[in-house]
């Protein structure tokens, strides 16, 4: 009897206890490391509050695999990374968790159909949530002496590193200070990036419960607690991708604590040598090796990401070498986001490979505010296109009912302004047919909006209150000829609150410097030509920044903006064209010592319109991608 008993228990013990497979918690306690601040147990403690208040397990299972790269190899003992690989535990039943696995291979082995399965000489490290009454007496003592934040209502984390032996025993132990810095550096990423998965709905078992996922790369800074960060760096990059990608490769002679990772595939077979007619244009494109020009039906491009043009096999060989075989995985990511980005629903062509030709085929080449869509006004400042006729003329003389009429909504039922989630709402709002391209150009302005009443919680809050939110908008150019589309802004925020928005940059002209506009009754627009960081002393107080296509890594000038930015410590938000831009953008505000707040995501409002580069095939689309610091 007693022998029965004794099997009941254990068979009970290890399908309820935390974590399915692999039995109750182990008394480890995190008083117990050697060397461990407080502190930090406070900050751990914090970072998996946030994580479990994001939900992740209402959508990850255990076979959602991820891989995690925190700064650079030589960051951790043995020169590599301790825990590469997590997947989630407890989305489908048990206690809930995550396992982080020495490797991807590890994590696959131990991955049974329904519970963990003890594999010898596996080791990983594990992070469950465990309610307060059933924990070990250490851990209760611990997280009353140290006032620690609990995970929701009346769960906290426990952590320890599992290994199982030959015999197939598990034997546990406390993790080091190294494996709680990197748990600590995944938890903070994680909370930011995993919302951003998207549904794959063509991939998977047919029958399948379980969801699949788009391939996912995403790279974030986080921030070390005072108590850990080590040489002088307050900031890491954390890459989390799905699946784990392959190798990384580190580039030599990087000093940068933050320095992002890049995925690192083989050299390429003659049979990866491909022409771009799928690309292609009926322009000149460049090579991206030698810069030489080329016709669009005569260019090739990488066989593997597809997103580099080139003149010959001989410039693709030689940039693969040089540069490419760093981005070329990174690049493949990108580039199967395509069909994403695209927004479907318009009914007029969206892609201007030649943008003189897509405006003709609209009727609306050099014509009103379209003038800043092609080059053949570029003689022109910014700001001083010569303006006649009224809104119909400035629109380009589309139908009256194909543009938004400077007038407030039809809507007597609604005494806020509206929140939008995207173009379709807009134009339904505005009553504008699908057929029309007003898009491109309302972008800006409803990009700024976007950021204000749904990005930045502070302004938004502000217009809620019905007061008024000063903006400091940097770099404008093409803005400047399409400020009666700025009146929208004052319209969606139907009678609630006011928006200041000062333009600075050099390229306000000097006739227009120190203007100031009323656009409708709630928007007013301050001109000032400049360099922000000399200009901003003599401005009013920004309560957010904002700068859009940005194009942080092109211009030397933005290291001043961007230093001013982070002693004011006010919201900055910024857009780009395409995700390799935000790349190199999130490098330069590492290197100006700010930490992205608010990751890297499609904008809900960028143009519908793709651009083209000369030599990339990367999706570029105006205002493409928003990213924000200090948020």
């Amino acid at each position: 009897m007693d022998l029965h008993l004794k099997s009941l228990f254990n068979r009970f013990q290890e399908q309820f206890g935390s974590g399915p497979g692999l039995g109750p918690g182990s008394g480890t306690c995190m008083m117990k490391v050697d060397g461990i601040a407080p502190n930090f147990i406070k900050s751990i403690y914090k970072a998996s509050a946030a994580l479990y208040r994001t939900e992740p397990w209402k959508r990850l299972r255990p076979g959602h695999l991820f891989g995690i790269r925190v700064g650079k190899d030589s960051d951790w003992p043995g020169k590599k990374q301790p825990f590469p690989c997590v997947q989630f535990i407890g989305g489908d039943g048990g206690d809930v968790g995550f396992y982080m696995f020495r490797s991807e291979n590890d994590a696959k082995k131990v991955t049974g159909s329904r519970e963990t399965l003890h594999v010898p000489n596996v080791e990983l490290l594990r992070v469950t949530y465990e309610v307060e009454s059933l924990m070990f007496p250490s851990n209760r003592k611990m997280i009353k002496s140290l006032s620690l934040e609990a995970s929701g209502s009346d769960r906290f984390p426990v952590i320890d590193v599992v290994r199982c032996t030959p015999s197939g025993d598990l034997r546990f132990r406390n993790p080091t200070p190294e494996e709680l810095r990197f748990v600590y550096a995944f938890m903070k990423a994680i909370s930011l990036v995993h919302s951003l998965l998207q549904v794959d709905r063509e991939s998977g078992p047919k029958y399948s419960t379980v969801v699949c996922f788009e391939p996912f790369i995403e790279t974030v800074d986080v921030q070390w607690p005072p108590e850990v960060a080590k040489g002088g760096y307050d900031l890491v990059a954390v890459t989390i991708s799905h699946p784990p990608g392959q190798a990384y490769e580190e580039k030599s002679g990087s000093v940068s604590a933050g320095s992002t990772p890049t995925k690192y595939v083989e050299p390429p077979r003659e049979d990866t040598f491909s022409d771009s007619k799928g690309y292609s244009s009926t322009g000149l494109r460049q090579c991206a090796m030698c810069e030489k020009e080329v016709h669009g039906e005569q260019s090739l491009c990488c066989g593997r990401c597809r997103a580099v043009v080139y003149c010959s096999p001989i410039c693709q060989k030689q940039h693969w070498n040089d540069t490419h075989k760093s981005m070329c995985g990174l690049y493949k990511a990108m580039m199967e986001r395509e069909e994403e980005l695209a927004i479907m629903i318009f009914l007029f062509p969206c892609s201007a490979d030649q943008p003189c030709k897509w405006l003709e085929s609209l009727s609306i080449h050099q014509k009103g505010m379209w003038r800043r869509k092609c080059s053949c006004y570029s003689h022109c400042p910014f700001g001083l296109l010569p303006v006649k006729g009224g809104m119909q003329e400035l629109w380009g003389g589309i139908d009256e009912f194909e543009y938004p009429h400077d007038s407030p909504f039809n809507n007597h039922f609604i005494s806020s302004p509206f929140l939008l989630s995207g173009w379709s709402e807009y134009y339904n709002l505005r009553s504008l047919p699908m057929s029309s391209p007003v898009a491109d150009i309302l972008s800006h302005p409803l990009t700024v909006y976007h950021i204000l009443t749904t990005l930045n919680i502070s302004s938004k809050n502000l217009i809620l209150k019905g007061k008024e939110v000063i903006v400091h908008y940097l770099g404008p150019e093409g803005e400047l000829d399409w400020m009666p589309a700025f009146a929208e802004v004052g319209h969606l925020l139907n009678g609630l609150g006011n928006v200041q928005i000062v333009m600075v940059g050099p390229e306000v002209p000097i006739n227009l410097s120190g203007t100031t506009s009323g656009i409708g009754s709630r928007v007013r627009v301050n001109l000032v030509r400049g360099v922000y960081q000399v200009e901003a002393s003599y401005l009013p107080s920004p309560h957010v920044v904002i700068a859009l296509n940005s194009r942080l890594e092109s211009y030397s000038s933005w290291g001043g903006a961007l230093d001013l930015i982070k002693s004011l410590g006010v919201p900055a938000f910024f857009t780009d064209q395409s995700e390799v831009s935000c790349v190199n953008a999130k490098q330069v505000l590492r290197n100006a010592g700010l930490h992205i707040t608010h990751p890297v995501t499609p904008n809900p409002f960028r143009s519908p319109v793709k651009n083209l580069t000369a030599s990339s095939n990367l999706p570029s689309y105006s205002n493409g991608f928003v990213f924000g610091v200090n948020t």
